[in-house]
């Protein structure tokens, strides 16, 4: 955009702004027990080039009757290899994850394995959301935990590096297992989603990456007094996070520097007047240079032959945190409730920009053993 004249460069950062404030102002809600207990194969990975699932061939400890999905790492991936639990969404069960998360291509480029459990009538319990999880008060903290026990007892898993990524419902998950067993955790990444238990005390610090659109209407940034379909209370995003920015040490985004726009794998975006501070609601002096808190880098995902979008398509915010851990959230502005598109002129490198932040992260102590 260096060649942009002056006048049409404050309309477009005018018009990007406008476009993010307005949803979120104006965003309103609408977004779903134990069984008696069989035995669940564990399923190979679909991608043709993911390695074939070796081990054991039942979780006797899942009482679900579902199989276990599960994507190795390549083979000579140095060992132990770090594991991510990817959570579904409302309505939606473990296949939705595993083919449109990208995160068996993470298992091949990045050397770890993924796990895509399902729940009990595809949902969760969070806390106050979801379904019949939440009506029946399935242990479904207790059940990941058994399961993350059980996969590092049959496999290489660096127990040290075990991260749960949620989409909505899943994200709320995410959060109340942070909550309860933060210690346990690398990290957690949450899209479209909030934190739906009031008490939260993680343990110890843990890195946190949050995924969320200006226009969700169905998990509002704002939060909500009520949500008709979820037949709860809407958690705000900035409420979620309080918790462990409090045990992270993490000041709240005040500076200048601590917002910045970003392009679609999550690097600072930059061009000839520089980025706006949403924090403080105005322009930076001028000549002022874009600031870039935690050195973001490529997903390294990205096809080389397609170049990431040169417009902004993210608002970053994150502060130097006292611990060693990391608090860093993406708002899209025009993005709506979903999991973000891999193509377009919106589209953000969901899978490869939260792994480069839960990547060097490790937990304050090695996961659970049952």
């Amino acid at each position: 955009m260096a060649t942009v004249p002056a006048v049409r460069r404050r309309r477009v950062i005018a018009v990007w702004l406008l476009a993010f404030l307005l949803p979120v102002l104006l965003a309103v809600t609408g977004c779903s027990g134990l069984s008696g207990t069989r035995r669940g194969n564990v399923v190979p990975g679909a991608a043709p080039t993911a390695t074939p699932t070796a081990g054991p061939d039942a979780f006797e400890r899942s009482g679900r009757g579902t199989p276990i999905r599960i994507t190795l790492p390549p083979p000579g991936t140095p060992r132990p290899y770090p594991l991510i639990v990817a959570l579904h969404s409302l309505h939606y069960d473990g296949t939705g994850p595993k083919a449109h998360w990208d995160l068996d291509g993470l298992a091949r480029t990045a050397g770890l394995a993924v796990v895509y459990p399902d729940g009990i009538g595809k949902a969760w319990n969070a806390g106050t959301c979801c379904d019949t999880a939440k009506i029946n008060n399935t242990d479904d903290v207790g059940w990941l935990r058994a399961l993350i026990a059980h996969l590092s007892e049959n496999y290489p898993i660096d127990r040290t590096r075990v991260s749960l990524i949620g989409l909505s419902n899943g994200g709320m998950l995410a959060y109340r297992y942070a909550c309860e067993h933060g210690d346990e955790l690398a990290g957690i990444a949450v899209v479209a989603a909030s934190r739906q238990v009031a008490q939260c005390q993680p343990a110890a610090p843990l890195t946190v990456v949050v995924v969320h659109g200006g226009a969700d209407g169905h998990v509002p940034y704002l939060g909500s007094p009520w949500s008709p379909v979820l037949q709860t209370a809407i958690t705000p995003v900035e409420e979620s996070m309080a918790p462990f920015r409090a045990v992270d040490q993490c000041p709240l985004p005040s500076q200048p520097g601590d917002t910045i726009l970003t392009n679609s794998t999550g690097v600072p975006w930059h061009a000839e007047q520089p980025p706006v501070d949403l924090s403080v609601g105005q322009l930076p002096a001028p000549g002022a240079a874009p600031s870039s808190p935690g050195a973001p880098v490529s997903d390294g995902l990205a096809d080389p032959a397609e170049p990431a979008t040169t417009a902004p398509v993210a608002v970053r915010r994150e502060t130097r945190c006292a611990s060693s851990a990391r608090v860093v959230q993406f708002l899209l502005p025009s993005m709506a409730h979903g999991w973000p598109p891999a193509a377009g002129p919106n589209s953000f490198a969901t899978s490869g920009v939260i792994w480069n932040l839960l990547a060097p992260a490790r937990s304050a102590r090695p996961g659970p053993r049952m």
